[in-house]
């Protein structure tokens, strides 16, 4: 068992499409024998989406890591509450199911008792409680990590697409960023790109945070004042880092395939052309973290739950994306 790589899932919002791609994905035969997969869920959830999509998938039920095998899909029981699933439904119930599912697998690749952890889709308002006060995944698997500052990277064959801030307010961006965290971020960045993807000598391309990255101060000085510094400081440091880039015509005029990765300034800025030139089947892997942790780059899509049309594309491309990264560290 020790040379399979231990695979846990959370199984996110039990309402949404998290298990559809997670029963998808793992109902080919292939996929199941490439890892030891653990499911943190009850088992009654998962037999329900099972029964609902008509597929057969042989469970075995594990109360301990060590009972796991390779072949099945391992479900590791989080709750004895009987939850009757709710498609497209928002409830607490349901944050409390995905809670539990990512506390205890969050938990569990802390103690280095799964290798990589791989989480289905949250409802970032039913998770809300004492126990996670949080904007999303990332934010709590930094805290959870101890660490004071991760990345989120969205992957995509040799697209790589980082932001300088996650989930924030287009309100709350320019006050966020700074030359010290910029620095944070590429600092972050470079160390993944050659520990996690085995990039000798990496090129990243900085973006701009204002329309046509300021128009030289017309249109804004974040540029100036904070973005050209911190580029200056980073090259002094022997990072391969170019910009300010206007952001609009970087992606449409394919500059992006010159570099390594790029790093945008916020959320959007970063998200929309990676899904439009990913074509829905790009990962989310947090960097910077001594744990691996990767998704698929979409939400819980209430409005197509329990209608058999959600694609596990992203999902499995997350698999094997983590798996990628554990040989790469494991090599270092």
């Amino acid at each position: 068992m020790g040379k399979f790589l231990k695979l846990g899932v959370s199984i996110g919002d039990p309402n949404g499409i998290g298990l559809e791609i997670i029963i998808k994905a793992f109902s080919h035969q292939k996929t199941l024998n490439e890892f030891i997969a653990i499911v943190y869920s009850n088992v009654e959830i998962i037999e329900f989406h099972l029964a609902h999509l008509k597929l057969d998938l042989e469970i075995n039920v594990i109360k301990s890591i060590s009972e796991s095998l390779k072949g099945k899909l391992n479900v590791f029981e989080i709750s004895s509450s009987n939850f009757k699933v709710d498609f497209g439904k928002s409830n607490i119930q349901s944050g409390d199911i995905a809670f539990r599912s990512l506390s205890t697998a969050t938990k569990h690749i802390i103690e280095n008792k799964i290798d990589c952890l791989v989480t289905a889709p949250i409802d970032k308002n039913t998770i809300q409680s004492k126990n996670f006060e949080f904007n999303g995944h990332t934010e709590y698997l930094t805290k959870i990590s101890n660490k004071n500052n991760s990345l989120m990277l969205m992957v995509h064959q040799n697209l790589k697409v980082g932001v300088v801030t996650n989930h924030l307010s287009i309100a709350q961006v320019a006050e966020a960023i700074s030359e010290e965290l910029i620095l944070t971020k590429i600092a972050i960045l470079e160390k993944s790109l050659k520990n996690d993807f085995n990039i000798k000598n990496p090129k990243i391309a900085l973006l701009g945070l204002n329309p046509h990255a300021g128009d030289g101060g017309i249109i804004g000085i974040e540029e100036i004042t904070i973005i050209k510094p911190a580029i200056k400081i980073a090259n002094e440091k022997n990072f391969r880092v170019f910009g300010p880039f206007p952001a609009d015509g970087f992606f449409a005029s394919e500059k992006h395939k010159e570099f390594d990765a790029v790093l945008g300034m916020y959320h959007d800025q970063g998200l929309i052309p990676f899904k439009m030139l990913s074509k829905n089947q790009g990962v989310n892997f947090t960097a910077g973290l001594p744990i691996i942790r990767t998704s698929p780059d979409h939400g819980t899509a209430s409005d197509i739950a329990g209608k058999n049309k959600a694609s596990f594309k992203s999902f499995m491309n997350a698999l094997y994306l983590s798996k990628d990264i554990y040989n790469n560290r494991k090599r270092q």
